[in-house]
C-alpha cells in the first residue's frame, strides 16, 4: 500500500468514526443541498463511511478540507468535509456531481480552488466568532415541499450569518417531515421575480 493511500485510509477512518458516533454538523450550505430531496443525512453518512478521497485541498491560509466520494441509493455524491476542532467533523457541502462543475463522478473540471477555514471555534467559511443560538424560524424544502422548523436550535456566525445544524438535529428535522410531525400550516407568498418584474413595467 502506498503512502498516499495510508493516508488516506486514515481520513476515511477518521470520517467514518466520527459518523458513527454523531459527533459531525452540518453546515447551513450543505443542508441546502439537501433540501431538494435528492441528498439525505443517510446518504452523507454513507458516503462517509464506505466512500474514498478525492482530493486534498490545502491552503497557506486555511486549513485542509477534503473532498469524498461514494454512491449511496445508486446515485454519485460529492462531500466537502474537514476537522471542525476538538475532534469533530464538519459537513461543509454535500451535492451531486454534475456539469459544469464535474466532467464525470471522479472528475472535477477545475479541481483544488478554494477551501473553507478551519478555526477551532469559528465559521469554516469567514472565520467569524460562532453563537449558539434559537433561529425563529428556518426554511426547509424537502421533495418539492416548504417547511418552516420554528425554534431551532443552530450554531450562528456573527460574522457572516452561517449556520450550522448538529447531526441529531439533521436528522429530527428529516424525522419530523418524513413522520408528519407538524405543529401547524401557514400561508407562504410567492414571488416570481422574472413574471412580477415584467408586469412592474
Amino acid at each position: 500500500m502506498q503512502s498516499e493511500d495510508i493516508a488516506e485510509f486514515r481520513e476515511m477512518e477518521w470520517f467514518g468514526k466520527r459518523i458513527t458516533e454523531s459527533r459531525y454538523t452540518l453546515s447551513e450550505h450543505a443542508l441546502r443541498f439537501m433540501v431538494a430531496g435528492t441528498i439525505s443525512v443517510k446518504d452523507i453518512e454513507i458516503i462517509l463511511l464506505t466512500g474514498w478521497v478525492l482530493e486534498e485541498r490545502r491552503n497557506p491560509m486555511r486549513a485542509t478540507s477534503y473532498l469524498v466520494y461514494g454512491t449511496a441509493c445508486e446515485k454519485d455524491v460529492h462531500i466537502v468535509c474537514a476537522n471542525g476542532g476538538n475532534n469533530w467533523l464538519v459537513i461543509l457541502f454535500a451535492y451531486v456531481p454534475t456539469l459544469p462543475v464535474c466532467s464525470s463522478p471522479t472528475q472535477r473540471r477545475n479541481p483544488g480552488g478554494e477551501t473553507m477555514t478551519d478555526h477551532v471555534g469559528a465559521c469554516f467559511f469567514c472565520g467569524g466568532a460562532l453563537e449558539e443560538i434559537v433561529a425563529g424560524n428556518y426554511d426547509y424544502r424537502h421533495e418539492g415541499q416548504m417547511y418552516v422548523i420554528k425554534r431551532l436550535p443552530v450554531t450562528l456566525c456573527t460574522q457572516c450569518g452561517e449556520k450550522y445544524i448538529r447531526a441529531d438535529v439533521g436528522k429530527n428535522i428529516e424525522e419530523l417531515i418524513n413522520g408528519k410531525t407538524f405543529s401547524g400550516t401557514e400561508t407562504v407568498h410567492v414571488v416570481d421575480y422574472e413574471l412580477e418584474k415584467d408586469l412592474m413595467l
